[in-house]
């Protein structure tokens, strides 16, 4: 590989954040994407995916999202759903459901539930609790810890962290040894890229954790 050497500048805030926003997805990818199930203060099912999802914690464990601001400066439902109710689903994203996953990322009016407009089923948990994802062979319980708004405005994101309470697997999974991790050929996870690309984790390499030599 040839060594780089010479670079130009961007400064960000000489430029559209648009333009920042392309750019950044190119360069921070693959992102994993959080299918986030969650209930309206009405009670109306919420789903939508979100790819600025990560771990943060692990004792005890957290997860993060950064849910941004729609481009008139107003909440998305998500956002709303979980600062109003405090509780949501975090389901994965397979490459059987990217389509899906995709078509409930429309804006659609809060009064509408992406469950039933795509044509995903839901595995209820009774009243008052976001449902399962039933297209999610993973589903993270996750209660709200902290919401952070980053700022005010379109581009603007807000640090969302979630306590995870729960952990479900499905039972099709029940042979495995969870302690050692899920085979991600079984997940078959997509993410997210730049622009309208995703990728998936089926083209893979190892590599032994570095040590400091002795």
């Amino acid at each position: 590989m040839t060594p780089h050497r010479s670079f130009f500048s961007i400064q960000p805030e000489k430029e559209f954040w648009v333009d920042i926003y392309r750019l950044m997805n190119s360069i921070v990818q693959p992102r994993p994407i959080a299918w986030i199930s969650s209930l309206s203060a009405a009670g109306v099912r919420n789903l939508a995916p979100f790819s600025y999802f990560n771990i943060c914690s692990m004792n005890p464990p957290i997860i993060s999202n950064s849910i941004f601001f729609n481009r008139d400066g107003s909440e998305k439902d998500t956002l709303r759903n979980i600062k109003a109710t405090r509780h949501y689903v975090v389901g994965t994203v397979s490459f059987d459901n990217a389509e899906k996953a995709n078509l409930s990322s429309a804006p659609y009016d809060p009064d509408i539930s992406e469950f039933d407009e795509v044509g995903i089923s839901v595995v209820e948990r009774g009243p008052g609790k976001p449902p399962f994802i039933a297209d999610s062979p993973v589903q993270l319980v996750c209660e709200l810890n902290q919401a952070l708004a980053l700022g005010e405005g379109a581009g603007v994101g807000n640090l969302v962290l979630g306590d995870v309470r729960e952990i479900w697997i499905t039972d099709q999974y029940q042979n495995i040894d969870w302690k050692q991790g899920l085979p991600p050929e079984l997940l078959d996870n997509v993410g997210r890229m730049g622009a309208d690309l995703y990728s998936r984790t089926s083209d893979r390499f190892s590599l032994v954790r570095a040590t400091v030599p002795k």
